[in-house]
């Protein structure tokens, strides 16, 4: 019996600046949530939506094996 999940994670924009990779492949426990998954990414702003299929996620969250994730900071326009 498997007790991890994988996922991709692609991070864009100004959040992604200080990583060497833009898209990284993330191991956690089969119950994990948006908010384990952020920490191991280190991000440097907190101002930034996490994204699945279309849908913005909370940091409860549950993940599932074969996520997609966009990190992806807020747009404003002017």
């Amino acid at each position: 019996m498997n007790d991890q999940i994988r996922v991709i994670v692609r991070i864009f924009a100004a959040p992604a600046l200080a990583l060497e990779s833009q898209e990284c492949k993330i191991k956690l426990s089969k119950d994990a949530t948006v908010e384990d998954l952020l920490k191991l990414v280190p991000l440097e702003s907190n101002y930034i939506y996490i994204v699945r299929e279309g849908i913005r996620l909370t940091k409860a969250s549950a993940l599932n094996d074969g996520d997609e994730i966009l990190i992806v900071p807020p747009i404003a326009g002017g």
